[in-house]
């Protein structure tokens, strides 16, 4: 559409040039001041909005095994600039599309990435444990003009496999009892 591809043109030559088109008393091409063209472009830029939509991290993992984390983003035109990961507030994963390699991994304890399996608004992380445990933060980021960031968080706890072998064992020996009952009411019902 040309109404959209002007504006852009409008963004990109004020983001270099904030006086473009602007004489000495402050007045635009339009007889507008310099204001009514800040309001005026910052409204362009609410026009396509960075969005988050989803942030995979699970409630409880299980030490010993692999998770994937995810965050859904809508650019909405935007180019996207970066996808950060922290826990704690501690970045331990970066993905700069524009750089080589893309994603990058600082080390943090706890927190093993498998850059093979990580890219994009993912990361995996493998041989979780208990200091795995804290609260998982994705951060997007978009590039000019806009540099809008929006970010979630969520907490992920990490239970010992014994615990998880456990509750399933607890879980199954309740179904057997409540079986047990039915047959046994239903038994003494048909005598």
């Amino acid at each position: 559409n040309g109404g959209e591809a002007d504006s852009e043109a409008l963004r990109t030559r004020l983001s270099r040039d904030p006086d473009y088109g602007f004489d000495s008393r402050g007045k635009g091409a339009a007889g507008l001041t310099m204001l009514h063209w800040i309001v005026f472009v910052s409204l362009l830029r609410g026009v396509t909005s960075l969005r988050l939509v989803s942030l995979e991290v699970p409630d409880n993992v299980a030490r010993g095994q692999g998770t994937r984390l995810t965050c859904g983003y809508d650019l909405e035109g935007d180019t996207l600039y970066s996808i950060k990961w922290y826990r704690d507030d501690v970045e331990f994963f970066r993905y700069v599309p524009t750089d080589r390699p893309p994603g990058q991994f600082f080390p943090l304890q706890g927190i093993k990435v498998d850059l093979g399996r990580s890219a994009n608004g993912s990361v995996y992380i493998r041989d979780i444990s208990h200091l795995t445990t804290g609260i998982y933060k994705c951060e997007v980021s978009a590039d000019a003009p806009s540099f809008q960031t929006v970010s979630a968080e969520k907490s992920m706890a990490v239970q010992d496999s014994t615990d998880h072998a456990q509750q399933e064992a607890d879980r199954s020996s309740v179904n057997i009892l409540l079986l047990t009952m039915l047959l046994i009411l239903q038994w003494r019902y048909h005598l």
